[in-house]
């Protein structure tokens, strides 16, 4: 491989990029945005539909993508040709490739392969998986589909000895081709090297924090409805939790606290099912749905907001929710689960809720909204100076830049 002055990086998602909101989609696209800021050629593949590479999300799609639903969330299942992730190869010539969620069954093996079979040996990229989610404890179709992942997935090939004959499986093949490994949180961390031992470096979430400011226009129309504003922003899946803080809601409507309004942002698999709840709990006066906010609208709703509430109940490896609105200088309530407790910050990790308990976020809730206001406002300018200083995506990328170029020292790749 020639010298090069900048570092080439391929981006592998392992989820398609769809119109729906997306932690790993997300967090792609910002990691690539800074990393490019500094100085590094990146490009981002993706099974799915040409409709991501035309509007710019992805450079290449690779195979084809499933929906696969769960009760705890939402997946998605790749199928790709080793042929077309080869020539993706040959185009880009990437130092490092990146393979967010590599255990998910999706396009992470055909790029694995595709390096394997690639005819130049001596340029072979470093391969990193990079880790986001966890789980407190995998369901039956969970486990089921570990046990398929691990042990029974095969690729059929062809050689002169044996005629037919099967690959290692699926999850050895990754396992034996992992260079290195990244971790949004220790919590992530954690929970994967239960599942497969080895070391991981941690590297936190990013976000935009010269976009997600304390300063900063609101939403004016929200303030003029009146009342305490709370407001939970994210997918509507089990995992986060929304039908404990509608039944915390009633709780506090139950209590004479009238004066609260709750939007919802996001949308789902659960959507419906919610909203039917709100109208089994007679909330509709005190609950509105506000569907996916772009990017600036959702900055001024978190500065609008008396306070974000991300009551998840587990299942999280690092909620960006969380330091985005304290980015924007919100007050947050969330729970106290792993992949909460690194983000919410010494100001507001006394008021966690327990998980799965609407009475101890409705008192949690209101807890918050009673502190005085001089406290309020030490603790919104204290959490988004802190949110800049570890979390901005600038501070980010330079993190992953000096683990890639440590990486391609370390195995002698001349690339870096």
């Amino acid at each position: 491989m020639e010298k090069k002055n900048k570092l080439s990086i391929l981006l592998v998602s392992s989820y398609a990029f769809t119109r729906e909101p997306g932690g790993v989609k997300d967090f792609i696209l910002g990691l690539r945005k800074a990393l490019c800021k500094n100085a590094c050629i990146v490009k981002v593949v993706a099974p799915g539909t040409k409709d991501a590479q035309k509007k710019g999300l992805v450079d290449f799609v690779l195979g084809m993508d499933l929906k696969i639903v769960t009760d705890q969330t939402e997946f998605r299942i790749g199928f790709s040709r080793k042929e077309t992730a080869l020539k993706i190869l040959e185009i880009v010539k990437p130092d490092i490739i990146v393979i967010h969620e590599p255990f998910v069954p999706s396009i992470g093996h055909t790029i694995i392969s595709a390096v394997a079979g690639a005819k130049d040996k001596r340029s072979r990229p470093v391969i990193i998986g990079q880790f986001h989610a966890r789980r407190e404890k995998f369901n039956w179709s969970l486990k089921i589909a570990e046990f398929v992942v691990r042990y029974l997935i095969r690729r059929p090939k062809f050689d002169r000895r044996t005629i037919l004959s099967f690959s290692s499986g699926y999850a050895t093949t990754i396992n034996n081709n992992l260079n290195a490994r990244i971790a949004v949180s220790e919590a992530t961390k954690k929970f994967w090297q239960k599942k497969s031992i080895a070391e991981y470096k941690i590297i936190y979430n990013g976000i935009d924090a010269n976009r997600l400011t304390i300063s900063g226009s609101k939403i004016t129309s929200w303030k003029k409805e009146g009342g305490k504003i709370i407001l939970f922003a994210g997918r509507h899946d089990p995992k986060k939790g929304i039908d404990d803080l509608l039944n915390a809601l009633n709780i506090l409507v139950q209590n004479g606290h009238e004066d609260i309004l709750l939007k919802i942002a996001g949308i789902g698999e659960m959507t419906k099912t919610l909203q039917k709840m709100v109208k089994k709990l007679h909330l509709q006066k005190y609950v509105q749905f506000a569907g996916v906010l772009p990017y600036a609208v959702l900055a001024k709703a978190y500065r609008t907001a008396d306070l974000v509430v991300a009551p998840s109940t587990g299942g999280e490896g690092f909620n960006r929710t969380i330091i985005e609105a304290r980015s924007c200088g919100a007050l947050v309530v969330c729970t106290d689960i792993d992949g909460h407790r690194e983000a919410i910050g010494k100001d507001l990790s006394p008021f966690m809720a327990k998980p799965k308990n609407p009475r101890s976020l409705s008192q949690q809730i209101m807890t918050v909204l009673n502190l005085n206001e001089a406290r309020k406002k030490r603790m919104r300018k204290g959490g988004a100076r802190e949110v800049k200083s570890l979390f901005s995506w600038n501070s980010i990328a330079k993190q992953h830049i000096l683990f890639y170029k440590s990486l391609i020292s370390k195995y002698d790749n001349p690339g870096g």
